[in-house]
C-alpha cells in the first residue's frame, strides 16, 4: 500500500518538469502481464502504443515478490507533433 502511494505522490509531483497540457489529451495506460494472468473483463488486449522518438520521465517503482511494477510517462514534445 505505501509503495501505491509512493507512486501517486510522485505522479502528482511530476506536474513540476513534465510539459503543461494547454488543451484537453487523451492518454493510455498500458498494463503489460503474463499470458496466463486473469485481467479484468473491463480491459482490452491491444498492441504497445509506442510513440517515436518520445521524451521519458521514469517514475517510482516496486517489487513485492508477486508483483513488480515499473512506471513510466512517455511523451512527444509539442514542437514534434506532425501538422496535419
Amino acid at each position: 500500500m505505501r509503495e501505491i502511494q509512493a507512486i501517486m505522490r510522485q505522479i502528482a509531483s511530476s506536474i513540476t518538469y513534465l510539459p503543461c497540457l494547454e488543451e484537453p489529451c487523451v492518454f493510455d495506460v498500458l498494463a503489460y502481464t503474463d499470458t496466463d494472468v486473469a485481467v479484468p473483463f473491463t480491459w482490452i488486449e491491444s498492441d504497445p502504443k509506442l510513440i517515436a522518438n518520445p521524451q521519458m520521465v521514469k517514475l517510482h517503482s516496486f517489487d513485492t515478490k508477486i508483483h513488480k511494477v515499473d512506471t513510466l510517462v512517455s511523451y512527444k514534445n509539442d514542437d514534434e507533433w506532425d501538422e496535419s
